[in-house]
């Protein structure tokens, strides 16, 4: 269960990053011009990411 839970959250970190990326002009995404998302956004990629390695090995760990 921790496997499918970590995968599945190191998934959205993923997806997260991808969506965050500025284009090829340099502009960010219209979700991220406010100055709330700016500073929310990483953290909360990082939360995704850091949960879902833990829960991987935790997994991976005790099978």
């Amino acid at each position: 269960m921790n496997v499918l839970t970590g995968v599945a959250m190191l998934a959205i970190a993923a997806i997260l990053v991808y969506i965050g990326r500025p284009n090829r002009a340099g502009e960010h995404p219209k979700f991220l011009r406010f100055e709330a998302a700016l500073v929310l956004y990483p953290p909360i990629v990082l939360i995704f990411a850091g949960l879902g390695a833990a829960a991987l090995i935790s997994g991976l760990l005790t099978k």
